[in-house]
């Protein structure tokens, strides 16, 4: 079957109204009943909030200033929440403290509630299942978190390990399938290698966060598209995918700052791992898809739509005219009224397949409760209960999802889970409300799409260059899932069986050769596998001596590959042996000269680089002279991309290896911005004066170290997680070291 993109969107976004000379930075969306509302940050001494809403994620109306308090007066960083009837806005004018502004409209006004409550930028609250609410906010070394007992109180806090190793802002949380995730963005906004990480932990969100391998989920330092950053994260219109807004830099305003710019890509899950499918820019992507049934019945449903019908028990039965397939989600978004102590005041209907065969969602008024209701042959049974928050009101507009598939069914009540049932519901049916006599309910926006835990995210069309997850490729054969074996917590496939394989819907961003590699574990060496791609295959060997021998997962390159711009199949299929592979990579590649000069002069003082981001496999060749006794350090750096340079981030800004030459010893460091670790170490002596040769030799995920005409090498690693493609650079600026330039050849 051909892929196709249907309708497409292409970052950045440029909306009407933006902030004149300044863009949108900081963006949050706000979803509520079924539209999305955009904040951005207030240009610096300007007053008040700017907004946009949209039905899509994609296309945007401005909707005016929301506020013109003069409190927000540079407005940083605005975030709103909804809750039980009212909108608050946390916003730091100017980054100067924080304050609580409320509304009963996402559009407003807003209108101050507190006196400044201090803390430092870029407020954000997160409400947990329990009700319990909790505000992080930027810090230097690390988030900070601290209980709310309201939403105009904020307790003091604690740092978390959610850091970038300097300034850290930009943080959300969210909650999905008992994970708390966190992204958060650092160091500096005006700086090229402004990104963002996230952490992931099972237990709260004030708990230690585990920081997975595969970040940061959102880098460039292009000329055409860098400082990604303040990223925040909203669901999708089909009600099962999630999206990342962010902004990025472009040029400078007439005041000093850089523009910046509104930017939309796709999150996927894998347990506790996240990917972006991205960053994408200047090319046109998938847009978001809308939910199968969408509509606001209101008191006036439309025949075509809906049916209407009187219930065995006197009450009033709206349906939808469609049904659901046997997996899906469902929301209901209404106001009840004055409910008083009426037991039975509403009920969301699913898998209805007549009055005496459905599943519900009730809403006890006499006892505060939800109930999850199934109704047999006539035959009604309460399969499970939960108190309703405290001082809920129903005349309030409220929201019940429903979340049901064969691996049980979860029950959310304002976007909180209240009810998790792991019986199989699995039925497709109708949606709709049922409600007694004399209740008038006011019914909004109903949906319902056939997607259900992250069911979408292996359709949605995958960007290349960029990573697949295994569990996100499409099965042929008999592939089995092995959940949560991986070490960053994520699932992996394994085909056992000749002719076992995924399949994957890819958009490649343009023309051009692409390196592919694998992670899979260290049984699946000497397998061989079929690589399908614009209607041409390649048999492929995972070579044995490419396999890390202190991991169970490495990263194999599977060669490079032409590719054409647009949408085709990726496949991958097995012809011999085992294979349990994680994730899937196509990175840009582009030849490594026969043999080139480089002297790398471009980024930094204390790092510089040269040469191609695309060269993958090549040896470096380089004279070291010690010029007199130094303790001071020197050395070469290694495929590296994504370099930046800025006062306010951290030392080593790039991401890749460094080779350094200090006292004796000859290091081998992966850096990662942050992350550096020294990974291994031979020696390699100097006396004062002395001129060396030393050869380093690239492939595959393995280096070796080699000094004048030895055929050992000093030192030699695997790297299971190894940068594949990147630039080489030189490292230090002491004048008792002298390099000479970098012959590199293939």
């Amino acid at each position: 079957m051909e892929v196709t993109l249907g309708q497409t969107y292409q970052n950045p976004f440029v909306l009407d109204q933006e902030w004149e000379d300044y863009g949108i930075g900081d963006p949050y969306i706000l979803r509520f009943n079924g539209k999305y509302y955009l904040y951005c940050s207030t240009k610096d001494r300007r007053v008040g909030v700017k907004a946009w809403s949209s039905d899509d994620l994609v296309n945007w109306r401005y909707e005016g200033l929301v506020t013109e308090e003069p409190v927000s007066e540079g407005a940083y960083a605005p975030e709103v929440v909804y809750w039980n009837g009212a909108f608050y806005m946390y916003t730091s004018p100017a980054g100067k403290g924080h304050y609580v502004l409320q509304s009963d409209k996402p559009t407003g006004p807003f209108v101050k509630k507190t006196d400044n409550l201090g803390f430092t930028i870029d407020g954000s609250v997160f409400i947990d299942d329990d009700e319990k609410w909790y505000f992080t906010h930027a810090k230097f070394g690390g988030i900070m978190i601290s209980s709310m007992p309201n939403p105009f109180t904020i307790e003091a806090g604690k740092q978390l390990n959610a850091s970038l190793g300097h300034w850290t802002e930009g943080s959300m949380i969210i909650k999905r399938n008992g994970r708390y995730f966190i992204t958060y963005t650092g160091n500096h906004v005006f700086s090229r290698g402004y990104r963002v990480n996230y952490g992931v932990n099972h237990e709260s969100p004030t708990a230690a966060y585990t920081i997975p391998e595969n970040n940061p989920i959102l880098i460039s330092t292009a000329n055409d598209f860098n400082g990604l950053g303040h990223s925040a994260t909203v669901m999708g219109p089909n009600l099962d995918s999630y999206y990342i807004v962010y902004h990025n830099l472009m040029g400078r305003s007439a005041e000093g700052p850089p523009v910046r710019k509104l930017n939309l890509d796709r999150l996927v899950f894998n347990g506790d791992k996240i990917s972006v499918l991205g960053p994408t820019h200047g090319t046109p992507q998938e847009a978001p898809v809308m939910p199968e049934f969408r509509d606001e019945p209101s008191q006036s449903p439309s025949d075509d739509k809906w049916e209407k019908i009187h219930s065995t028990d006197g009450g009033e039965v709206l349906l939808t005219r469609i049904g659901t397939g046997s997996e899906y989600t469902a929301e209901y978004n209404f106001r009840v009224g004055e409910l008083g102590d009426a037991p039975n005041s509403l009920e969301t209907l699913f898998a209805y397949t007549d009055s005496e065969n459905y599943w519900a969602v009730r809403i006890n008024g006499a006892s505060m409760e939800l109930a999850l209701i199934h109704r047999v042959d006539g035959i009604e049974t309460v399969v499970s209960t939960k108190k309703l928050p405290q001082g809920t009101d129903f005349t309030k507009l409220h929201a019940i999802r429903v979340e049901t598939g064969k691996s049980g069914s979860m029950i959310y009540w304002d976007g909180l889970l209240k009810i998790e049932y792991s019986g199989e519901v699995a039925k497709a049916g109708c949606i709709g409300y049922v409600w007694p006599l004399g209740i008038k309910p006011d019914l909004r926006y109903t949906a319902f799409s056939n997607e259900f835990n992250g069911s979408s995210d292996w359709k949605v069309v995958k960007l290349l260059p960029g990573t697949m997850e295994a569990v996100h490729g499409i099965q042929e054969g008999h592939p089995v899932i092995r959940p949560g074996i991986t070490p960053d917590g994520s699932d992996a496939v394994n085909l056992s069986s000749k002719g076992d394989g995924l399949r994957y819907p890819v958009n490649i961003r343009q023309d051009a050769s692409y390196l592919l590699a694998v992670n899979v574990s260290r049984a699946s060496a000497g397998s061989t596998i079929l690589v399908e791609t614009n209607g041409a295959t390649k048999k492929i060997k995972l070579d044995s001596s490419f396999f890390a021998a202190d991991s169970d997962w490495t990263k194999i390159p599977l060669g490079v590959f032409e590719l054409k711009q647009g949408t085709q199949w990726l496949s991958l299929r097995l012809l011999k042996g085992e294979t349990t592979l994680r994730y899937v990579e196509a990175n840009l590649t582009v030849p490594v000269p026969e043999q080139s000069v480089v002297k790398p002069n471009q980024v930094g003082i204390a790092n510089r680089f040269g040469g191609e981001w695309g060269w993958a496999d090549y040896t470096v060749s380089f004279e070291m002279t010690m010029k007199k006794a130094t303790a001071e350090e020197a050395g070469i750096l290694l495929r590296t991309t994504n370099e930046s340079e800025f006062k306010d981030q951290v030392k080593d800004g790039f991401m890749g290896y460094a080779l350094t030459f200090h006292n004796g010893k000859v290091n081998l460091s992966r850096v990662s911005y942050e992350n550096a670790v020294e990974e291994a170490s031979g020696s390699l002596t100097f006396e004062p004066g002395q001129t060396r040769k030393v050869t380093v030799k690239l492939e595959g995920p393995t280096i070796a170290v080699y000094s004048d005409a030895s055929k050992e090498p000093l030192l030699r690693w695997t790297d299971p997680n190894a940068f594949l493609n990147g630039r080489i650079g030189l490292r230090g600026v002491s004048p008792d070291w002298a390099i000479s330039p970098l012959t590199v050849t293939r």
